[in-house]
């Protein structure tokens, strides 16, 4: 018998399993949900349907990105549904327990206590350190508790688990689910555990965080396709708004993963700097840092958060989970600001030019970040088109700024479409980092020598004007046509 068997709550046994396969074939005629055909007023031309009840596109992206097979995820409303779902699966009231490790997330506990579980808790050591031991002792003491809730890095302290340990916890358990939550995984130095999920191991991932779609809802559950079963028959028949799965979709599009990967490593940057300037703050006795926060431990961190408030910054201070300590979210450049004032710490720069656009349309998908203030400016720059890359490449690259570009056009008809949306694109992204140019040089010229005689003269006050003159003895530079060149 299967762990998902023994471990169900009997009394949803007899319940049926959901069908998945029911989503209707493009062009059929919908007349079996009772849903009203005309289209809505608002809010987009598909939402007079009803979602799928497991979005076959959105679940087979989530996988490839966590390295998982469609049949091991199941897609939920956050993570935070994941854990609802979990507890309401396999947890009794009076009969069940699950084990946590305190202090971390609030939502673990109030679950199971809704469904009349009991909640036992190990404890990290005073210092915030991942206890395997004192975990297996908890887990031991007693009927074996039917879920572990492992979060990794741990909310709110930010201590990471060894997927190691993680591992040896699952074997020495194996009539536990053993949860782990890497709701901010993408900030870890450990790789994820969701390739691996077998028997009693599960993964929590979610969009909220590194992929900015808290507001959309979006997570999942990597698991036991078994386990999984008997969370879809506790589910809401349909769980998932449209209008979030399309935003999640976008989100995901491969076109778009260069900016996500550049945004987490500047928060990452962030947090570290922020970190720095935190720890030597007089009322500050020590600092913890994953995820996308800090975690500091204060003489007085009620005083703290709310002299925080006082200042316009909201902090989370939770008396009763982590009495000694406040956790800080990693802001923007300017709300960072703001909250290293309140310690009485300046920015030691000004303020970064940073603009990000993206730009879809029937023929090119595009998104482009430009960091004009950059420190060590980096290039991420794929259209497609390998010569265009190297002239934006070097477009970036002698004019000292940060750029991660990607375009996914429609190349099979011709490389126009990308090649002039990616310039819109580019120029949009500049002028709006550039602001009202309050400050900075506006003119400019150039005369390289080497291969080459160019003249370049460039005006950014605000005053669009274009002229380009230049003779091309070949139709293309590798795969860019050179007749384009006017246009860019």
């Amino acid at each position: 018998m299967s762990i998902a068997s023994r471990l169900v709550r009997p009394d949803l046994k007899s319940l049926q399993p959901v069908d998945l396969a029911g989503a209707p074939i493009p062009g059929t005629i919908r007349l079996d949900a009772n849903e009203n055909p005309y289209e809505p007023l608002a809010g987009g031309p598909t939402i007079n349907r009803y979602p799928e009840p497991q979005p076959a596109t959105l679940r087979a992206r989530m996988a490839d990105l966590y390295g998982c097979a469609p049949e091991q995820l199941w897609v939920t409303r956050g993570s935070d549904d994941a854990i609802d779902l979990l507890c309401r699966a396999f947890l009794r009231p009076g009969e069940d327990r699950i084990v946590v490790v305190e202090p971390t997330f609030s939502a673990y506990g109030q679950f199971a206590s809704i469904q009349g579980a009991q909640v036992n808790a190990a404890r990290l050591t005073e210092d915030f350190e991942f206890d395997e031991q004192a975990v297996l002792d908890v887990c031991k003491d007693g009927i074996a508790p039917k879920l572990l809730f492992l979060c990794t890095p741990n909310n709110p302290t930010a201590t990471p688990v060894d997927p190691e340990a993680v591992r040896r916890i699952a074997e020495a358990l194996p009539d536990t689910l053993v949860i782990a939550d890497e709701a901010y995984g993408e900030f870890s130095k450990f790789p994820s555990l969701a390739p691996e999920v077998e028997n009693n191991l599960l993964v929590l991932r979610t969009l909220s965080k590194a992929f900015g779609l808290a507001g959309a809802r979006i997570g999942c559950v990597i698991g036991d396709p078994d386990i999984l079963g008997w969370l879809a028959r506790v589910s809401p028949p349909y769980p998932l708004p449209m209008p979030s799965i399309e935003a999640a979709l976008k989100v995901l599009a491969p076109e778009r993963m260069p900016v996500h990967l550049e945004r987490i490593e500047r928060l990452l940057a962030d947090r570290a700097a922020l970190a720095t300037k935190l720890r030597d703050a007089d009322e500050v006795q020590e600092l913890y840092q994953g995820g996308n926060f800090l975690f500091l431990e204060v003489a007085n961190p009620e005083d703290l958060a709310r002299r925080l408030y006082a200042a316009g910054v909201k902090v989370r201070f939770r008396p009763k989970a982590a009495p000694g300590g406040v956790r800080i979210t990693i802001g923007t450049e300017s709300e960072n600001s703001a909250l290293l004032s309140v310690f009485g710490i300046a920015q030691d720069r000004p303020q970064g030019r940073r603009a990000a656009v993206t730009r879809d349309t029937g023929e090119t998908a595009i998104v482009v970040e430009v960091d004009l203030d950059a420190t060590e400016p980096k290039r991420r720059i794929d259209t497609g088109i390998g010569f265009y890359d190297h002239m934006l490449d070097q477009i970036a690259g002698h004019g000292g700024f940060g750029l991660t570009l990607a375009c996914t056009g429609d190349r099979h008809i011709d490389g126009h479409h990308s090649i002039e949306d990616v310039a819109l694109a580019l120029g949009e992204a500049l002028d709006t980092a550039l602001g009202d140019r309050k400050g900075i040089g506006r003119f400019g010229f150039a005369l390289p020598m080497d291969e080459t005689s160019a003249e370049v003269l460039i005006d950014l006050s605000g005053r669009p004007f274009s002229k380009f003159e230049g003779n091309f003895r070949d139709e293309k530079v590798g795969d860019f046509p050179t007749q384009m060149t006017p246009h860019v």
